[in-house]
């Protein structure tokens, strides 16, 4: 019989990187319970299982990667913490024809401030990313969240 301090060891489970943890705190601001912090982090870890090898140098924040891991984890923590937010954006995501910079001022919800967070972060994150929020880009990240938001 085990001792019931013995480490369980979970077969399959996704270690972050020292990069993935440093990038999660940027999205605190998004987050505001400890329900959508778990949410984040557990959603978060599904996609990045799911990115094929091929695609992980772009994928990756450290040394070297194109850090897509950022717009993944933006689309996560706006549908984890602010779903209200996220319903409006991925909407006004689907509907563009073509590439999103920044986000205008044009663009308002019924949560202006929670809006003008993620608006923040949003500029923020397409900063950090070292290749250009394509259509193509945010289409490819936005198929593959939406598969754990509800």
């Amino acid at each position: 019989m085990k001792p019931a301090h013995a480490a369980v060891r979970v077969l399959g489970s996704v270690p972050l990187n020292s990069w993935e943890r440093e990038a999660l705190k940027d999205y605190y601001s998004l987050i505001g319970t400890p329900r959508g912090a778990t949410r984040l982090l557990n959603t978060y870890r599904l996609v990045r299982a799911g990115v094929p090898v091929q695609e992980w140098d772009g994928f990756r924040g450290d040394e070297g990667g194109l850090r897509e891991f950022r717009v993944a984890l933006l689309l996560l923590a706006v549908a984890a913490g602010q779903p209200a937010v996220a319903r409006e954006w991925f909407k006004l995501l689907r509907l563009r024809d073509s590439g999103v910079e920044t986000l205008s001022d044009e663009v308002t919800v019924a949560n202006g401030s929670q809006w003008d967070c993620f608006k923040e972060l949003y500029n923020e994150t397409s900063k950090q990313v070292k290749v250009p929020l394509t259509p193509d880009l945010i289409t490819k990240w936005l198929d593959r969240v939406e598969r754990f938001t509800f």
